[in-house]
């Protein structure tokens, strides 16, 4: 269920929150896509990272849109991106440039022309962005079609 009002969205069986809106500004598609990631992280299928929450806006200060709650505990920041264009390598530098937002970039595939990319073309895109030095993006996960297809990560 999507809730704009910092709510707990859903909860497990076991009592385990997949996802926590922090933000009440939150998109449709940020909160569609964190509960996706949320559930992601309870299942087990976003390695090393327990719970996705929401990430609040910093005033005057270009922030993630989550909160990944990693295994230990500890949190790093993740930003969603919504690219229209098919070109991977303009992507990629878009990807490098959210790199003082946050240390994961999330970007969906879908809208507009790349839809048309496919499965190498994204794992070469996100490999370049992690092998690129200089910047602070330190995992790319690609989501498409409802499904994460690749997740790569110094």
């Amino acid at each position: 269920m999507v809730n704009n009002s910092n709510q707990i969205i859903g909860e497990t069986s076991d009592g385990s929150q997949p996802y926590i809106n922090n933000n009440p500004r939150a998109t449709y598609d940020e909160i569609r896509i964190g509960e996706f990631l949320g559930r992601k992280a309870l299942s087990g299928e976003l390695p090393g990272v327990a719970r996705v929450e929401g990430s609040a806006e910093v005033l005057n200060k270009r922030s993630g849109d989550y909160r990944f709650i990693l295994a230990d505990g500890s949190q790093t920041s993740a930003d969603l991106m919504q690219p229209e264009t098919s070109n991977t390598r303009s992507i990629a530098i878009n990807i490098i440039n959210k790199s003082e937002q946050a240390e994961i970039v999330v970007v969906e595939l879908g809208r507009g022309e790349n839809a048309t990319i496919v499965l190498e073309r994204a794992i070469t895109m996100a490999e370049a962005v992690i092998a690129t030095p200089g910047h602070e993006v330190e995992r790319v996960i690609v989501v498409k079609e409802s499904k994460i297809i690749v997740d790569r990560s110094r």
